[in-house]
């Protein structure tokens, strides 16, 4: 499988995450921490982990970070 890959099931986990987290008045961090405490966030592709940047509004560079943290 491509690495820039988007599976469509880890960004619904993660739309669902960004709902309960302006939905619970959390800080966008929040969203991180939920990530890496979910086992699912070790098969995400650096694709999924750059298009949550886009979506929480961080620059390309927090993906790639984010990606590196999960494998």
């Amino acid at each position: 499988m491509n690495n820039f890959y988007v599976n469509a099931e880890h960004q619904i986990i993660v739309d669902e995450l960004i709902e309960t987290q302006k939905y619970n008045g959390y800080r966008q961090g929040w969203i991180y921490y939920s990530l890496l405490e979910d086992k699912r966030s070790k098969k995400f592709t650096l694709g999924d982990c750059l298009t949550i940047a886009s979506k929480l509004g961080y620059q390309p560079g927090w993906g790639w970070h984010f990606w590196r943290e999960v494998q």
